[in-house]
């Protein structure tokens, strides 16, 4: 991993953080944050590199610095409700970010990326909730997936809209972030 690398990666877990305190808290026990929004902007800039801002990201809460939704860390986060749809922003991070960049960053491997990401997210969080709570599968999706999708679509195409300009903006700053 280079120094720009880890760079990046401090500034998108820095990103994600601040999002995840942007948080509304619902009945289901999974509030509704901006953290996702964090993960599509990280896949959308950086492609696959985007692993390393998640991976920081959730290793930050796991050692109990409060950058979870609601200020919140620690390994019980992880291993609670909520920690599969956090393990999700690292898986996504790798596999969407690496759809966005094999297509070289174009609209279409943002879309595919955005939405191969939120399905990633959807699952890992759905089946820890799931487990954690002895919900049904049925249950967990009603619970934490079912109530942020249309949100989580709208967050998709700001991620999107934004990234482009961001993409048109830096190189004109001198800043080549996918060198």
């Amino acid at each position: 991993m280079t120094i720009r690398t880890m760079v990046q990666a401090a500034l998108l877990a820095t990103i994600t953080s601040v999002l995840a305190q942007i948080a509304i808290p619902l009945p289901g026990g999974i509030p509704f944050t901006l953290q996702v929004f964090g993960v599509f902007l990280s896949i959308l800039l950086l492609g696959k590199k985007a692993f390393w801002g998640m991976l920081t990201y959730l290793l930050l809460g796991v050692i109990g610095l409060p950058v979870f939704a609601q200020a919140q860390g620690g390994i019980g986060i992880i291993l609670g409700p909520r920690g599969g749809y956090i393990t999700g922003f690292v898986i996504s991070g790798l596999v969407g970010g690496y759809v966005v960049e094999h297509a070289k960053f174009s609209l279409k491997g943002k879309i595919l990326g955005t939405l191969i990401s939120l399905v990633i997210i959807y699952f890992t969080g759905t089946i820890q909730l799931a487990f954690t709570t002895k919900l049904s599968i049925s249950e967990a999706l009603t619970v934490g997936t079912l109530p942020f999708i249309s949100l989580d679509i709208l967050k998709g195409v700001m991620a999107i809209v934004l990234s482009k300009y961001i993409h048109k903006a830096l190189p004109g700053a001198g800043v080549n972030i996918n060198g």
